[in-house]
């Protein structure tokens, strides 16, 4: 009777401590996990932020060069001291070309008393000639020191922008000010597409430019009565409130360095000059409650083991237990290893041999670009080398484009369409493959109306170019680009005289990793396909006598 009551005692011990070990391990891996979690939150959004940051500097200091190279123009001197209507007509062509080209809201020269003489807009009802602007921070503060900027609502569109402006002079004595408005709408699409809370704020804290619009024109801290009454005299945002957000009204915000579970949201910044700061904010719910779920399955997948431990033990004389035992081990280790390699296939899938494949064309532009800028260099030819580097920059800003093109693809989404010239991305497309087909004696025709179509410039380029390599690989001379209108819409039929498809080929043409090429991924078509498909049209392959053809479907613009 002693011996049973000792057993109980302990087998309840046992079962007690058991229970404060299963509970210690709850608290203890949720701690573990929320921290984890907070840590990749706040990396993941000082990430972001220096992503976003560079590529808003990028962008900026494209437009900064606009009005200082504008300002030395003798011709805008000569119109602003002769006004003759000749030189001012020919001045707004250039202002008007200058805007299209480089995408700038407005690029408008003001003469000495601010009022404005030659502008992009002038053909429009809403011209800004005739205008004064002396008013405008940006003019009395350019004519006086030379340059300047300002984020302001516009006088007659009511749009926020950043102006940015630049001293006209003659011998020293003020002629003018050339100012270039920057429309930041399509950057704000784009960081809205990527579903990340991004803005910029100025030296007092207040949101200029959000991929949130009714965040905009409100405040990360409390302004007060005075910088308020300085923002409006300033006429910088009208009359809106300059209320302060809710989120950090509400304290569910924090920096990186003080973030923890409580708060809603981790903040990480980056100076992007001129007192700007570039915001990221990630959300810690979904972070946070993954984490201690995951945590929790794991103690409940510990416990369950150290039961089968415990299970296994009692049993370890009978030989059926040992025999489960090793079929279960067995078992785990196939299904470790199973998952393990799913991951990697996952991962070199998605990833790796998207992107390697995607970018392998203009990565070898630059090379080649690189190479010759070096030796342009060398003999002296400096502007060439320039324009070299140039196109360097160009193709660097493609391959991010064809990131995003490839995200786009691994989501199933699309790009924006609009309209494109046919004859542009032709032009682009041999500019791409030019070294390549000279070296192979190879040449490209193109036929047919030069039209518009709804589609991506950089994207209907990579199309093109993905086929006229896969016809360079199949031993073609000779490409034709036939371009073809009917009803609405516009087919650009790309046939070559290489090698063609065999039937067992063209079965699976368009499957993801399915390929002839010794060295293929299998994916550039696949990615063709879904490009085209994100501009509302279709690639087919055709089936020609000779050779390949394949048939991309637009709607014409």
């Amino acid at each position: 009777m002693r011996t049973r009551t000792l057993t109980l005692v302990v087998r309840s011990a046992l079962t007690i401590a058991i229970a404060l070990s299963l509970v210690l391990a709850f608290v203890i891996s949720e701690r573990l996990a929320t921290r984890q979690a907070i840590a990749d939150v706040s990396n993941r959004a000082q990430s972001s932020a220096i992503l976003l940051g560079a590529s808003f500097r990028r962008e900026l200091d494209k437009f900064r060069l606009v009005p200082v190279v504008l300002a030395d123009d003798q011709e805008a001197r000569n119109a602003l001291t002769t006004r003759d209507p000749a030189l001012l007509l020919r001045l707004n062509q250039k202002l008007e070309a200058l805007s299209d080209e480089t995408r700038a809201g407005n690029v408008y020269l003001l003469d000495a008393d601010g009022v404005t003489v030659a502008a992009s807009n002038w053909r429009r009802a809403d011209s800004f000639l005739g205008d004064s602007y002396a008013y405008r921070a940006y003019y009395r503060d350019a004519a006086r020191s030379g340059s300047a900027q300002q984020f302001a609502l516009g006088q007659r569109s009511r749009r926020p922008g950043l102006y940015i402006s630049r001293r006209v002079e003659a011998d020293g004595h003020l002629l003018g000010v050339f100012v270039v408005k920057v429309d930041f709408s399509s950057l704000e699409r784009e960081w809205q597409e990527t579903a990340t809370n991004a803005f910029v704020t100025d030296g007092r804290g207040i949101i200029l430019i959000s991929s949130n619009p009714q965040w905009q024109f409100q405040t990360t801290r409390p302004l007060s009565g005075v910088e308020r009454s300085r923002a409006r005299r300033a006429l910088d945002f009208g009359a809106v409130p300059l209320v302060q957000n809710a989120l950090y009204a509400a304290g569910e915000v924090a920096p990186r360095s003080r973030a923890t579970p409580k708060f809603a949201y981790v903040e990480a910044n980056e100076n992007v000059g001129a007192g700007w700061r570039m915001h990221v904010l990630e959300s810690t719910e979904q972070p946070l409650g993954s984490a201690v779920t995951f945590s929790r399955l794991a103690v409940a997948i510990l416990a369950l083991v150290v039961a089968g431990a415990v299970l296994l033990w009692r049993m370890r004389r009978r030989t059926e237990a040992a025999r489960i035992e090793r079929e279960t081990s067995a078992r785990l280790a196939g299904m470790r290893e199973q998952l393990v390699q799913a991951n990697k296939l996952a991962t070199l899938g998605q990833i790796t041999a998207g992107v390697a494949h995607e970018i392998n064309q203009p990565l070898a532009a630059i090379s080649a670009y690189a190479g010759n800028a070096l030796v342009l260099n060398r003999r002296g030819d400096h502007e060439h080398a320039s324009e070299a580097m140039e196109q360097v920059g160009t193709l660097t800003e493609r391959i991010g484009i064809i990131t995003r093109e490839l995200r786009g693809f691994a989501k199933r989404s699309s790009g924006d369409a609009e309209p494109v010239a046919v004859e542009e991305v032709m032009a682009g497309t041999a500019l791409l493959l030019r070294d390549r087909m000279r070296m192979l004696d190879a040449r490209l025709e193109v036929e047919g109306a030069m039209l518009s179509v709804r589609a991506e410039r950089v994207g209907l380029e990579q199309v093109l170019v993905n086929l006229i390599q896969n016809a360079l690989d199949a031993g073609a001379l000779t490409i034709r680009i036939l371009v073809t209108p009917y009803k609405d819409r516009v087919a650009i039929t790309v046939s070559d005289d290489g090698t063609g498809l065999t039937d067992e080929v063209r079965a699976s043409l368009f499957m993801p990793f399915k390929t002839s090429k010794r060295n293929g991924l299998g994916l550039g078509l696949v990615i063709c396909r879904d490009i085209v498909t994100g501009f509302g049209g279709t690639l087919i392959a055709a089936s020609p006598p000779a050779g390949a053809a394949f048939v991309i479907d637009l709607e014409r613009a």
